[in-house]
């Protein structure tokens, strides 16, 4: 019954907007004196109030655009002028309020489809807008709404704004990790039945030179084993399959062991990282608010772990993008994914463990596969030593 799913009007942005501020009834108290000739009367209320605080302005001295659909970037400046920032007084201007936005943790990919931006962008970037600190200084718009006595705050979400803040600042610690260690365990079931077990196991080690990174080292080391229910497989012999990796990096070159196999190239460690998909790995990460349904921590000493929950489909738009890459072509389609757990350990203020389970369903030419992870993570930022082989001097030279 909210219409989620379909862009919104400059008129309902306004409304939301001053609800978002807690003035329903100041705005419903105002005589409509503003110069706009094209706004319905549900709305003149709500466009009055903007237009007599400076927070909206029309498209013209005459027409609001009331009936016009509303865009990112117009939201996006109706939320920061909320916040306390004015665009005629230098803060930001209208041409950049989305990168303004999103400088303030106001606008994320998440929150906000710039190309097909919806009602259900205008509700979650202005929930967003609430757990960011205004300019006026206070904790957060929630906290200076409550203290102006425009909105109360009886589900406690101003707790759950501080554990966020907290978390996300352990997350994106700037400490770089030189050990990880994964093990990754996954079961999926083809039309009801038992497809595949898979379990993978991954040591990562990094002895980082700060001032000249090609000559850092890197380990990465593991084994994954897959075993496919014999009823999928034309032999027996090909049901279970065994598979170690090795790679390393030393002196500005790559160098990697598969199962035997081995080359090596040339690479600066930038490079190397990505090769191994270890940049985003290592990287700092958040959890965008409005994927969040719950969060919880516990602490003992100097460790604390979260226990994060996310929204159902929460990282389906990110399978979606994944699908536009390529994998509708080869049949996949309607990716569902769910994370179904997820604790998050953070030690002396810097992230150390991610457990997490994951269920994914997708259909592959008609038939339902459905798939479950679990995967475990652990890391530390401790010296540690690369242990390179001895004979790398017998790796070939890779040529594509």
């Amino acid at each position: 019954g909210y219409d989620l799913d379909r862009a919104p009007t400059r008129a309902e942005a306004s409304a939301m907007l001053v609800r978002l501020l807690g003035q329903e009834e100041a705005a419903q108290a105002l005589t409509y004196t503003a110069p706009f000739t094209d706004v319905l009367d549900w709305a003149k209320p709500y466009v009055q109030y903007l237009y007599e605080n400076g927070l909206a302005n029309g498209k013209s001295e005459t027409d609001f655009g009331a009936s016009d659909p509303c865009t990112a970037q117009q939201y996006a400046t109706f939320l920061m002028r909320a916040l306390g920032y004015s665009d005629t007084d230098g803060d930001f201007t209208y041409t950049d309020a989305l990168d303004f936005a999103a400088e303030k943790g106001v606008v994320n990919p998440y929150n906000c489809d710039v190309s097909n931006f919806l009602r259900d962008d205008v509700v979650a970037m202005s929930y967003t807008a609430l757990s960011v600190a205004p300019k006026s200084g206070e904790t957060d718009l929630l906290t200076k709404l409550v203290d102006e006595g425009a909105v109360a705050d009886t589900h406690g979400y101003d707790q759950l704004f501080a554990e966020y803040r907290t978390y996300l600042q352990a997350v994106n610690s700037d400490e770089s990790y030189s050990h990880m260690v994964m093990d990754l365990d996954l079961t999926s079931d083809l039309a009801g039945a038992k497809f595949m077990d898979m379990t993978m196991n991954m040591d990562i080690a990094i002895e980082p030179n700060e001032e000249h990174l090609d000559q850092s080292k890197l380990a990465m080391t593991g084994d994954f084993t897959a075993t496919v229910n014999e009823a999928y497989v034309e032999d027996p012999a090909e049901a279970k399959m065994q598979q170690t990796f090795h790679y390393y990096y030393t002196d500005g070159a790559f160098y990697m062991d598969m199962a035997g196999e081995k080359y090596t190239m040339p690479l600066s460690f930038e490079d190397a990282m990505s090769q191994m998909d270890l940049s985003a790995a290592t990287a700092s990460s958040s959890d965008p608010l409005c994927l969040l349904t719950g969060l919880s921590s516990q602490k003992n000493g100097n460790t604390t772990v979260y226990t994060v929950e996310y929204a159902p489909g929460a990282v389906n738009s990110i399978l979606d993008m994944v699908a536009d890459m390529g994998l509708s072509a080869a049949g996949v389609e309607d990716m569902q994914c769910t994370i179904t757990s997820c604790k998050i350990t953070v030690t002396n203020g810097v992230l150390t463990a991610m457990d997490a389970t994951v269920d994914l369903s997708t259909q592959i030419e008609g038939v339902e596969m459905t798939m479950t992870m679990d995967m475990d993570v652990k890391m530390d930022n401790d010296a540690v030593t690369v242990k390179l082989p001895d004979d790398l001097s017998s790796y070939q030279p890779f040529t594509a």
